[in-house]
């Protein structure tokens, strides 16, 4: 067998003009770095030409006599002489490329990092490791630093010693470093004489000094004052109470990208009624403690960063934000304690949704929950967790604990904070009132004793008291199957005779409406029973064509809102996506209509949902659906159709009139 290599030619850039100087080199630049080489600038004049040559031009020439005790150089020269050369010229306003030698003497770069003009950092980065090194830091922390704001970063632990011994040259030579202009070297020394130690752990986050500082930089100070106003407001409205809770924010400034802006954090076991500037914290974007408050006299404890530093600094992070509260309000609490296996927090069609970024009247606003810890740093990797499956959502609530919020400033997390709120007591007062805070009517809740679980005995599980069917199944609903000659259906003896009398009649009209397919809300309820507990103790998984993920992964990202309207109730429908074997891909829908709104086959039933959702056009919404009764319905109404063929479908007519599709990745 032969093996066949090409060995890659180091081509010289397209020729072409340029408007100028700076787009030309740009151009060079970019093209050498795909061929595995780089340019110098070796002659200039700014307003006429420029002469380029690849970095391994030249030969290497000692600048230092050489002697029994003069230092030897201990590597080769990069240099080999390369021939290579390009020469841009302007005429009348145009800069012109002309290739003067497109040969190179040496073979191309494996790595970027092997071009010292790729490892230069830029000012910005050069101001960091100044900061970082004023602070104490080591270069493998600020190039972990470095490498967490650019991960494209090429540079190395060296390349950053050679800056910091830029630097102590600068300090030995007596030269004044110059001031930063960034709000990141805002924080200097009292007295200008802070003794900073070696780094040490405060609650997981890096301490580069313990002596307390101030705030020179005005937006800093604003900041710190600030979180402490919204402390001392949030302890009136009952959310941090009991040095609980807990805020963040980062330090704004115009100049600065949010990703790498100062942040200042609330301490830990403080009387947040009491808070004033000098109690916060600053951190850097990175997460290291680069201020502490000053030390008080007894009772006041020593000053600790917030428990929940870990989890703010992942909020900023992933979701990219400005702000963010810890609440530990009643409301909060309680809402996650009212269904204690829920892992959701659900509601709709409430006005005070519209405060919740990226959601409307008729939207479902879901949060996950996750199970509280005894120690706050153990929340960080579920917290984590739901944050990603909930891409949507700008809180995260904890069982019996409290709730996270966040925006992308303190006046979003600080209006959603406050709408959050008023949605849990909402759904607290509606839940004492009997009412369903989670459907758009906000009806009767249907109570169910028990739950009737897979595989279990319909008859048995009646008599063990674990289902009690009064609540499911009305009487004239089993006289109208009587009257209608139903197959199965039998009348229900009065109580007074016996649960073994009464009960197999029951199981006997279930059974019978069953069979019947009977599109009543009654077995829907029952469904959703049946279907929570097969799901919950893994006995039922819900198997989706292998197309559905990828389209809504694509109509998630293109912003089209997706609801599912089903013959199966809202809860089942909830289970089936939430345990599919794509795993849970609830986040893709913003709600779920069952024939509470209707039946399926009637047009007045897609115009309710359309009335639900605010869409005044029917022909902007889209229904996509595998039964020719269901597009007719909803075609009648106005909507947009498109009937999707999957195996198993009932046969349509010769000349339906409808757009027809396999695979949903086609609609």
């Amino acid at each position: 067998m032969m093996m066949i290599v090409l060995l890659k030619k180091m081509l010289p850039p397209p020729v072409r003009a340029f408007q100028t100087r700076e787009d030309l080199l740009k151009h060079v630049r970019d093209f050498a770095l795909t061929q595995g080489y780089m340019i110098s600038i070796k002659d200039s004049s700014r307003d006429r030409y420029v002469s380029v040559s690849c970095d391994r031009g030249g030969v290497y020439r000692k600048r230092l006599k050489t002697g029994e005790n003069m230092r030897q150089r201990k590597t080769p020269s990069r240099l080999t002489n390369c021939p290579f050369k390009v020469v841009g010229k302007e005429d009348h306003d145009v800069w012109a490329l002309t290739i003067k030698s497109a040969e190179h003497s040496h073979e191309p770069s494996k790595e970027i990092s092997d071009h010292p003009s790729c490892r230069r950092f830029t000012e910005e980065e050069v101001l960091t490791i100044r900061e970082m090194t004023d602070a104490g830091k080591k270069p493998r922390q600020i190039l972990k630093a470095l490498r967490k704001r650019n991960p494209s970063l090429v540079s190395d632990s060296r390349n950053v010693y050679n800056v910091k011994a830029k630097i102590r040259r600068e300090i030995l030579s007596g030269k004044k470093m110059e001031p930063s202009t960034s709000s990141s070297t805002a924080i200097n020394a009292v007295n200008g004489a802070t003794k900073l130690t070696q780094p040490h752990l405060q609650n997981g986050l890096e301490v580069t000094g313990s002596s307390p500082v101030c705030m020179e930089s005005k937006t800093v100070g604003e900041s710190c004052a600030l979180a402490a106003e919204l402390c001392r407001h949030f302890y009136t409205l009952g959310w941090v109470s009991g040095t609980g809770g807990s805020i963040t924010i980062k330090v704004h400034d115009d100049a600065i990208p949010r990703p790498h802006q100062l942040i200042v954090m609330s301490p830990s076991g403080v009387q947040k009624e009491r808070m004033v500037a000098e109690d916060m914290y600053v951190l850097s974007s990175d997460g290291f403690l680069l201020s502490s408050p000053p030390l008080k006299p007894y009772p006041h404890r020593l000053p600790k960063c917030t428990d929940c530093g870990h989890i703010f600094m992942k909020v900023y992070e992933i979701c990219d934000a400005g702000a963010v509260i810890h609440s530990h309000g009643i409301e909060a609490c309680l809402v996650t304690m009212m269904n204690p296996f829920s892992k959701e927090f659900r509601i709709t069609h409430m006005e005070m949704i519209k405060g919740i970024q990226g959601h409307g009247y008729h939207d479902e606003l879901v949060l996950p929950i996750i199970e509280n810890s005894a120690h706050e740093g153990e929340l960080t990797e579920s917290f984590t967790e739901a944050i990603s499956a909930y891409p949507k959502a700008t809180a995260v609530l904890v069982r019996n604990h409290g709730v996270y919020i966040w925006g992308d400033s303190w006046i979003s997390a600080k209006t959603q904070a406050e709408c959050y709120h008023y949605l849990f007591d909402a759904a607290i007062k509606l839940h004492q009132l009997g009412l369903d805070w989670s459907t758009p009517t906000h009806g009767p809740i249907h109570n169910i004793q028990g739950v009737w679980g897979c595989g279990v005995n319909l008859s048995r599980a009646l008599k063990a008291g674990s289902l009690t069917l009064d609540y499911v199944i009305e009487p004239s609903q089993i006289q109208n199957d009587l009257d209608q000659g139903v197959a199965g259906a039998v009348a229900v003896p009065p109580d007074y005779v016996g649960q073994d009398l009464v009960i197999p009649a029951l199981v006997a009209n279930v059974e019978a409406m069953i069979r019947a397919d009977r599109k009543v809300i009654a077995l829907k309820q029952l469904q959703g029973h049946i279907w929570r507990t097969g799901f919950q103790n893994n006995e039922l998984v819900g198997i989706l064509y292998d197309d559905v993920p990828e389209v809504l992964e694509r109509w998630h990202a293109a912003g089209i809102k997706v609801y599912i309207y089903s013959n199966c109730s809202r809860e089942a429908q909830r289970l089936l996506f939430a345990k599919s074997n794509y795993g849970d891909l609830r986040k893709y829908f913003c709600g779920f209509f069952d024939t509470v709104v209707g039946n399926k086959n009637e047009s007045h039933s897609y115009l309710e949902i359309l009335r639900t959702v605010g869409v005044d056009r029917p022909a902007d919404m889209l229904f996509v659906t595998d039964v020719f009764q269901e597009a007719v319905a909803a075609s009648a109404a106005g909507l947009e159709v498109i009937i999707s063929i999957r195996p198993g479908n009932g046969a349509l007519p010769d000349e339906h009139g409808f757009r027809t599709v396999e695979s949903l990745l086609d609609t």
